[in-house]
């Protein structure tokens, strides 16, 4: 697919690029040093290099980060991507963060698309991301409006701020951008 003057590969088993992959792509700003959660195919993490962003991505899932590797060659662009579940391989301090969460609540599916029970891959990840936010750093995540957002994201100690939304038959996804609660 072409999209953001890229060639960007779908790799079979990967999360391919969709609307929320878009929706950061569009809305979201990098400032500082970034990562990416959960690059998939690196559609995001290759835009914002390619803007001169300084990132770094990772994905739980060894076909994503060759995917991401091999999508961010094919431009001509070098991406440091590495396998993590989450932050478990991550150290050190980010100024955004950026995370197109897996955000359907449901049990037993694909986990690039699947936020568990209880959406327990977002808890998990909201909890872990203040560790590597740095204090003025900004959180972009994108998720369904078919769960509490807002009150987990009280909750977890941030504050937070609706950047755009699109809406669909059933749902709309929703992207968020978070700070630390002051």
């Amino acid at each position: 697919m072409h999209y953001c003057d890229l060639d960007i590969a779908e790799c079979d088993g990967v999360y391919p690029p969709s609307e929320d992959s878009f929706l950061i792509i569009e809305y979201a700003s990098c400032s500082g040093k970034a990562i990416e959660i959960g690059c998939g195919t690196g559609i995001v993490s290759i835009c914002f290099l390619k803007r001169g962003c300084d990132i770094e991505a990772v994905d739980i899932s060894d076909l994503a980060v060759e995917c991401a590797k091999d999508n961010a060659s094919r431009n001509g662009l070098t991406l440091k991507v590495y396998r993590s579940d989450l932050f478990s391989g991550v150290s050190g301090t980010y100024d955004t963060i950026l995370f197109n969460a897996p955000y359907i609540p449901v049990e037993g599916e694909d986990a690039s698309w699947s936020g568990g029970r209880n959406l327990e891959v977002v808890s998990r990840f909201l909890g872990q991301a203040r560790e590597h936010l740095s204090a003025s750093g900004q959180i972009y995540i994108v998720l369904s409006d078919l769960t509490d957002n807002e009150g987990m994201f009280r909750m977890m100690g941030y504050d937070y701020f609706i950047i755009k939304k699109i809406s669909f038959e059933f749902e709309a996804i929703v992207l968020y951008k978070l700070t630390l609660k002051a």
